[in-house]
């Protein structure tokens, strides 16, 4: 049985790009896990409770494919032979996120000029904002009153 969604992973050659997008804009804080080393990058994105719900992994963008070859070896026995991706959603649509405070995150939506769309399901009451992170990723920005 599946209880939750833990955290979901974008490879990015735009790295400290997607750190700001999610700590200055969506609000998140970004860290390492207890196990990483003081010099890897801040690479796990924290949600308001602290719990990790974004994993970033740096893709070099001047070799990405030997970069995203090189960080997925723990996956033995599993075929990465397709090329990886590197913007976009792929087959994912999109990802959802439950949200508080939308006059703020409109806010900053605003003020870094990025480009999102705003949609309202009146029979739930439920407001939403649909934005783009910097690697193409499609983010459900769902606010319930």
């Amino acid at each position: 049985m599946i209880r939750k969604i833990d955290h979901y992973n974008i490879r990015t050659t735009k790295f400290e790009d997607t750190v700001r997008f999610y700590v200055d804009i969506l609000g998140m804080t970004a860290g390492r896990p207890p196990m990483a080393s003081t010099s890897s990058p801040p690479s796990w994105i924290y949600d308001g409770s602290g719990v990790p719900a974004v994993h970033l992994i740096p893709v070099d963008p001047k070799d990405p494919e030997k970069s995203y070859a090189e960080r997925s070896q723990f996956r033995r026995g599993v075929d990465i032979t397709e090329p990886p991706a590197f913007h976009g959603s792929g087959a994912i649509d999109h990802i959802a996120f439950e949200c508080e405070d939308y006059d703020e995150i409109l806010g900053r939506l605003k003020s870094a000029r990025r480009a999102y769309a705003e949609n309202f399901v009146a029979q739930i009451n439920l407001r939403q904002i649909f934005v783009k992170d910097p690697n193409g990723v499609t983010l459900e920005l769902n606010f319930r009153s």
